[in-house]
């Protein structure tokens, strides 16, 4: 039985659009790893999803959903050394205490930023702790 498909307004539409442009740009530049991926580049015995998804639900990591599996941010990693870029915890529980998900961390990390004199983005600062994590606090904790 096919279910009937409701109209989506050409706002929605459009904004459905920009939404996947933004992954699609994300995913050009830093990757957008599988749970195998991730796996295999923090140089797990047995490649599977467990470690990357065990890595997301203790906030050592940001994942998004993409189809129906999760992916995450290859900007998180350093590759060089196999490990997760230590700030990343720390941003984590910032955006996480001010009940914000996965998706706008990544989105506000890859998103050019008043906070920095450069008007760069927060990923350009990533070993730079404490002003990634002020402009975290400031983004996050805001009040208007």
């Amino acid at each position: 039985m096919t279910m009937p498909h409701e109209a989506v307004s050409p706002p929605m539409a459009r904004s459905l659009q920009a939404a996947e442009s933004i992954w699609r740009t994300i995913e050009q530049e830093f990757g957008l790893l599988t749970s195998r991926d991730v796996a295999e580049l923090l140089g797990s015995r047995k490649p599977s999803g467990s470690i990357a998804s065990t890595l997301r639900n203790d906030g050592s990591i940001a994942g998004i959903m993409r189809g129906n599996s999760y992916r995450f941010p290859g900007f998180q990693f350093d590759t060089d050394h196999g490990s997760v870029v230590p700030v990343m915890r720390d941003l984590i529980a910032v955006a996480r205490e001010n009940e914000r998900s996965d998706e706008d961390l990544v989105y506000w990390m890859t998103s050019p930023s008043s906070f920095f004199h450069e008007q760069d983005r927060p990923v350009d600062h990533l070993h730079d702790k404490e002003r990634l994590l002020a402009a975290a606090r400031d983004q996050f904790e805001g009040t208007f």
